[in-house]
């Protein structure tokens, strides 16, 4: 007897085998593409973050040298992973005054290009100049092609290296990028710095994370309507009564208004273009900017 082949119709609903894997495959390439993309901009996002806070670090030497800060000159000592302030005239990685920086994994040092080949950046007293002018570069540790350049001019003011000549002192963007105040009470029992971009997103920072040997100190990069704000809160210094802060908010890269508050306490406001006042609590006071 001779049987006939047919031909068998899937009449179920349902994936076959081979569409299951080809969906999970689909997926798979999707998510990682997800993950990768994320990644990337996070690495960036750590990349322009550690920039800006070399560049603070290096604007609070020449600040404390300006003011004598403990009669001496301070400086900037810089290593492909990390980078250090300085008291005095010589680097001492083991003076209990030198405050260390380590950057995050994703990020390195790939050049020094100071006058003298030198690593450290010095600034002068009284005139707050430096004979190590230059550059430093910042680089993706897995990535040298995305990089950021710092570059210190002679008069020892220093800033992300851009195409044009570095703003000149007195305008606007100057002015708009540090303000300084005074919290009238201790912060040591501190719990939450907010930060309030109205309109768009508040995000609250565990004080105490950033908070040792009397001091804070916290930067970082915040999503407000889907434009990186870049950020640095710290203090310049702090007793049992008070404590001086400084805000840096560079008006070229943040264009969201913004509000700090303390546990509560309204400190420091930014309208979207840049001016700064003092905060409704009546625990602020001596606003400066520069």
């Amino acid at each position: 007897m001779k049987v006939k082949s047919q031909k068998l119709k899937v009449t179920e609903s349902g994936f076959t085998l081979v569409e299951l894997l080809i969906s999970i495959a689909v997926i798979a390439i999707i998510s990682g593409s997800i993950f990768l993309g994320y990644g990337a901009i996070s690495r960036n996002a750590e990349l322009k973050t550690s920039t800006f806070k070399v560049v603070d670090v290096l604007s609070l030497a020449r600040t404390r040298t300006l003011a004598s800060l403990g009669a001496s000159n301070y400086g900037v000592h810089f290593e492909q992973t990390q980078y250090a302030l300085f008291k005095g005239t010589t680097y001492n990685a083991l003076d209990p005054d030198t405050i260390f920086y380590p950057f995050p994994s994703s990020v390195e040092i790939g050049t020094i290009t100071l006058s003298g080949g030198a690593v450290d950046v010095v600034f002068e007293r009284l005139t707050g100049e430096t004979a190590q002018a230059g550059s430093v570069r910042l680089q993706l540790a897995a990535d040298a092609s995305k990089y950021r350049t710092i570059s210190i001019i002679g008069s020892g003011r220093a800033d992300v290296a851009a195409s044009t000549a570095l703003p000149p002192s007195g305008t606007r963007v100057t002015d708009s990028r540090h303000a300084h105040f005074t919290y009238n009470q201790s912060i040591a029992p501190a719990t939450t710095l907010t930060l309030d971009f109205p309109g768009y997103t508040s995000q609250n920072v565990d004080f105490q994370s950033y908070y040792s040997g009397g001091a804070f100190d916290w930067s970082g990069t915040i999503s407000a309507g889907g434009a990186d704000q870049v950020l640095r809160v710290h203090t310049h210094s702090a007793d049992v009564s008070s404590a001086v802060f400084s805000v840096t908010r560079d008006a070229r890269y943040n264009d969201k208004a913004l509000t700090l508050s303390l546990d509560g306490q309204e400190l420091l406001a930014y309208a979207a273009g840049g001016s700064a006042t003092l905060g409704s609590s009546v625990l602020v006071s001596d606003l400066a900017v520069q």
